[in-house]
C-alpha cells in the first residue's frame, strides 16, 4: 500500500509524463530505490527520463547517447546534488565520475541503480574545491562537455584528471592501506565489491574503470567519504559467460587494491 500511494503522490507532482510511464518507472526499478529515495528526486528522474526518451525519438544515433543532467544545490548540508539519467553502458560510472574531477569537484557521495530496461539513474553528491555548493558555472559546463566526450566520443579523461589532482590536498585520513573485499552474494550471481581507502582524488575513477576492464557491469552502488576516507560499496554483474571464479575474484581484488594504494596513477 505504501508503494501504490508513493505512486499516486508522484503521479499528482509531476506534469508532461503519461500515467504508463509512470507505472514503469515503478515496475523497473527495485525496492530499495523507492526506500532510498525522497519523492522530489523520484518526480525528477522520472521527468528526466521522460526528456531521454524524447531526445532518443528526435535525435540520431549518437544523439541518443547524450545523458540529461539536473543540477540541485543542498546548502544545507553544503554540497550540491547532480543527477544523470542515460543509457547504461560499460564504463559509464568511472566516466562521470572522471568528468567530475575533470571539472575539478570533490565527490562526497554516489548512488548508482539501474532501471531493467536499462537506463542509469546516477546521483552525485559534490562540492567545489573548498567545500559548499558548486557555484561555479563554468564547472557545471565543463563537466557536461566533457561527460558528453567521454560518452559519445570515447575520449580517455586520465589526462585531464591529472592535471587537476594538484588543486587537491592530500585526504586526512590516516588509514594508507585500503581494505578490498570481493565476494559473492548469497543466492545470486552478483558479486560484491566493499572498498575503505583514503579518498584520494580521482578514486572513483580509478576503481570504476578497473571494474570495467575486468569485465564487470555495476549494477547499483553506494559511495560515501567521511573525514577523508571512502567507504564504498559496489554490486557488480559480469559482462560476459566467464565464470566468477577464485582466479578471477582475486585478480580484481589485488587490481582494486593496487589502484587505490597511496601513489596511485590515474
Amino acid at each position: 500500500m505504501k508503494r501504490l500511494i508513493s505512486q499516486q503522490s508522484i503521479a499528482q507532482s509531476v506534469t508532461g509524463v503519461s500515467a504508463e510511464e509512470i507505472a514503469a518507472h515503478f515496475n523497473l526499478l527495485p525496492e530499495r530505490y523507492f526506500a532510498q529515495t525522497v519523492e522530489t528526486d523520484i518526480a525528477l528522474h522520472l521527468a528526466m527520463v521522460n526528456r531521454l526518451l524524447h531526445n532518443i525519438s528526435a535525435a540520431d544515433s549518437l544523439g541518443s547517447l547524450r545523458p540529461v543532467i539536473e543540477w540541485r544545490d543542498a546548502p544545507e548540508r553544503g554540497c550540491s546534488i547532480v543527477h544523470i539519467v542515460t543509457w547504461d553502458r560499460a564504463g559509464l560510472f568511472f566516466k562521470l565520475a572522471g568528468a567530475l574531477s575533470v571539472a575539478g569537484l570533490n565527490i562526497l557521495s554516489a548512488r548508482i541503480t539501474t532501471r531493467n530496461d536499462h537506463i542509469a539513474l546516477d546521483s552525485f553528491e559534490v562540492t567545489e574545491p573548498g567545500h559548499g555548493v558548486v557555484q561555479d558555472e563554468s564547472a557545471r559546463e565543463l563537466f557536461a562537455r566533457t561527460v558528453e566526450s567521454a560518452l559519445v566520443a570515447n575520449k580517455d579523461l586520465s589526462p585531464a584528471i591529472a592535471a587537476q589532482a594538484g588543486r587537491f590536498a592530500p585526504p586526512a585520513a590516516t588509514l594508507q592501506t585500503p581494505v578490498i573485499e570481493v565476494y559473492q552474494e548469497i543466492s545470486s550471481p552478483r558479486l560484491i565489491v566493499e572498498v575503505h581507502a583514503a579518498d584520494r582524488f580521482g578514486l572513483l575513477y580509478r576503481v570504476g574503470r578497473v571494474i570495467t576492464e575486468h569485465g564487470f557491469n555495476l549494477a547499483a552502488a553506494r559511495v560515501h567519504t567521511e573525514r577523508g576516507l571512502a567507504i564504498d560499496s559496489f554490486h557488480l554483474e559480469s559482462a560476459d559467460q566467464r565464470t566468477l571464479d577464485s582466479q578471477r575474484l582475486t585478480a580484481l581484488r589485488d587490481d582494486l587494491a593496487v589502484a587505490t594504494s597511496p601513489g596511485a596513477s590515474v
